[in-house]
């Protein structure tokens, strides 16, 4: 419209400066001088309208080379590439980063297809790109490589849109090329640490559940679906208490409750009766910005086997603690019993015989006798005894084991007794046996309800067939002794027989047993190659039969005639005794001086030491105690060997923790003797060791 105006101006300014010139050449006095001054101002006029034209278009000329120059600016060195291609996939047209991202000049580029530049292997995802293009004319795009000169490929995103002609056909793809390695990169270090994240949270072998504040559960690992036996996933959107315990509402002192409290992590140790187990449960906040839990971390930890074997060793400590305290009153009670046996011994001999003074001497010493029985019962017990295996009859262990669980076991409980004095002899350790006794008879009172019924103990000699030891390995046929322990208890299904001598295994209460009785039984038995069995039925008791290998009839016998002794063997040879207590000095010398022997008695060892340093000859014989103040038994004896190694010594002890029988006999003692010894054994054993047997 501009444009036109002022062509219309232009046009009637030349018609009238015609018709000026064309007056002035017929007639000058037909334009007057106002009509030329007109004419000259709109001359002027129009000239400074055009130079500002002029001016104005030379601006616009230089804006738009400006605005030409940032356009080819932000296209060229934009941070993604761009690139016009035809409907046949060449390149038309490409700014500097598509030409940067390509590792090509840009006038390579151009007419090349772009295909060439894209990884052979990512080559069809380019062509189905294109394909889409050309048919859906929407903006699409596409993750590929493209090649690099000299370099590993480039991870881009490529987007695109066709851009029909006049005629609406696709002419041209307009496509865009975005570098995204880095971003892949970040996304793979993503994927590789939430894998690993994965691949750590469900190695954790505790159960890890992660919940939210309504203590459902957002997460849980293998451990948790693997205790639940359901498969991934199942657990998510359910209520752990649901789920591990089967409430309807949270646990009674659970530790996550705590944490949604405030935030700061409890522990608890919860028992679980149903599951059997006990578990450590912790819990631990997730905080959100306000600081307040967001979600809760549970864990709980499996410690059932911790707390059995903390238990287990709380016996053992409690075990060694008795043993020690046996150990100190086996000591001592071991010298009040060798005076007390010793002394009667002494006035039986001197006692008529069949009077009412023998009789009440024969009880005292029936008594020290059980005593002493009972403080190997106390080392037993404490498993400070020592474990040989001899030839024994087994019925003087069961009865002694029985006498000692009469006065343990309740009155609502009655014994029957069915013991044969006859039925022979085994090689054992008695301990082990009465280890045995104890523990059949034990596990028999538990199993009678409200401790109430009747247990009946039965040894006897039987002979075993081939066909009967045939399902039992390594036990050859022959004579055996048998032990029966039969209560009037509940019984057993055989499912529970089966694994009634698996370790740890037990039907009973938690504070009726540790589930080791009838295991310790079973290795006894193997151990001396004998048999046990047992026959039950649910609410009729239960039977154990335990077969031990019996000796032959002729080395019972020969067992027997051993202990049929002479006369007491008699000496005068030169003995020292040393012992700190006063009462074993007196009776020792009593005893062997009314054999013959000379006797110099010692209450001290440090002055028995200073004799025999004196006078190394003068005695053919030591006997001393091993706890003594000042030098023990067995440093005393290393001090003599030294200046005179061919001293015969015998050590006497009533317990020790420190010295073995096989060390002693080591350092070069002769005979080691546990007390409490009677006189008769006492001069069979000096003789014996000086007549070098």
């Amino acid at each position: 419209m501009e444009e036109n105006s002022d062509q219309d101006k232009f046009s009637k300014l030349r018609r009238r400066a015609q018709v000026f010139l064309a007056a002035r050449q017929s007639d000058s006095k037909a334009i007057s001088p106002e009509d030329v001054t007109e004419l000259i101002h709109e001359l002027d006029t129009y000239q400074i309208e055009l130079e500002l034209q002029n001016e104005d278009l030379r601006k616009a000329q230089l804006e738009l080379e400006k605005s030409r120059k940032k356009y080819i600016d932000h296209y060229d060195f934009a941070p993604v590439g761009y690139l016009t291609v035809s409907d046949k996939g060449l390149i038309i047209e490409a700014n500097l980063t598509a030409s940067e991202l390509l590792a090509v000049d840009r006038g390579h580029l151009l007419m090349k297809p772009l295909s060439a530049f894209i990884v052979e292997s990512d080559q069809d995802i380019y062509y189905k790109h294109r394909q889409h293009l050309l048919k859906s004319k929407k903006r699409q795009s596409c993750e590929l490589r493209i090649l690099q000169r000299n370099s590993p490929p480039l991870d881009v995103l490529m987007e695109g849109i066709a851009i029909p002609d006049d005629d609406g056909e696709t002419a041209q793809l307009r496509i865009c090329i975005t570098d995204i390695s880095k971003q892949k990169k970040i996304a793979d270090t993503l994927r590789t640490s939430k894998e690993e994240w994965e691949k750590t949270f469900n190695s954790i072998p505790d159960i890890v559940t992660l919940q939210d504040t309504n203590m459902t559960i957002v997460r849980a690992n293998k451990a948790a679906h693997d205790f639940l036996g359901c498969t991934y996933g199942e657990l998510f959107g359910k209520y752990c208490y649901e789920v591990f315990c089967g409430l309807s509402e949270p646990c009674p002192g659970c530790p996550l409750l705590d944490t949604l409290k405030d935030a700061a992590t409890h522990s608890k140790t919860i028992d679980y009766g149903k599951l059997g187990k006990t578990f450590l449960v912790s819990s631990s906040a997730i905080s959100g910005d306000n600081g307040s839990p967001h979600y809760v971390v549970h864990i709980a930890k499996d410690i059932t086997e911790q707390k059995k074997l903390e238990e287990e060793r709380f016996q053992a400590h409690k075990l060694e603690a008795i043993g020690t305290l046996a150990g100190g009153i086996a000591h001592d009670f071991n010298n009040i019993l060798t005076a007390i046996i010793g002394f009667t011994e002494l006035a039986q001999t001197a006692t008529k015989e069949g009077s009412k003074t023998a009789g009440y001497l024969a009880a005292v010493l029936q008594a020290g006798q059980r005593a002493t029985g009972l403080v190997k019962q106390i080392l037993t017990f404490s498993r400070k005894g020592a474990h040989n295996r001899e030839a024994l009859q087994p019925y003087l262990v069961v009865k002694e084991a029985l006498r000692m669980l009469r006065a343990s076991l309740p009155t609502t409980v009655q014994i029957r007794e069915n013991i044969d004095s006859n039925s022979g002899t085994i090689v054992a350790d008695p301990t082990k046996i009465h280890q045995v006794v104890v523990n059949l008879c034990t596990n028999a009172l538990h199993a009678m309800t409200e401790e109430t019924g009747t247990l009946e103990v039965s040894l006897q000699r039987t002979q075993l067939t081939a066909e009967e030891v045939l399902a039992h390995s390594g036990v050859a046929p022959g004579p055996f002794i048998e032990l029966s322990v039969s209560d009037t208890g509940c019984g057993m299904d055989e499912q529970t027989r089966q694994h009634i001598f698996e370790p740890y295994f037990t039907t009973k209460a938690v504070d009726k047993g540790s589930g080791l009785g009838l295991a310790v039984v079973l290795g006894v038995v193997q151990d001396y190659g004998g048999i046990i069995t047992v026959d039950s039925t649910p609410g009729k008791g239960s039977t154990f039969h335990v077969f031990f290998p019996a000796q032959g009839e002729e080395e019972d016998k020969a067992e027997v005639s051993q202990k049929k002794r002479g006369p007491l063997p008699t000496g005068t040879e030169r003995i020292m005794i040393v012992d700190d207590e006063s009462t074993i000095v007196t009776l020792y010398e009593a005893v062997l001086s009314s054999l013959g022997y000379t006797v110099t008695p010692k209450t001290s060892s440090l002055a028995a030491l200073e004799e025999l340093q004196k006078s190394p000859g003068s005695f053919d014989i030591l006997i001393t105690d091993q706890t003594m103040p000042g030098l023990s038994g067995v440093k005393l004896a290393e001090e003599v060997l030294k200046f005179n190694p061919e001293m015969p010594i015998i050590l006497c002890t009533g317990f020790s923790s420190t010295l073995s029988e096989e060390q002693a006999l080591k350092i070069g003692i002769k005979r080691f003797v546990q007390k409490p010894v009677n006189c008769k054994d006492l001069a069979r054993i000096v003789r014996s060791v000086l007549d070098g047997d």
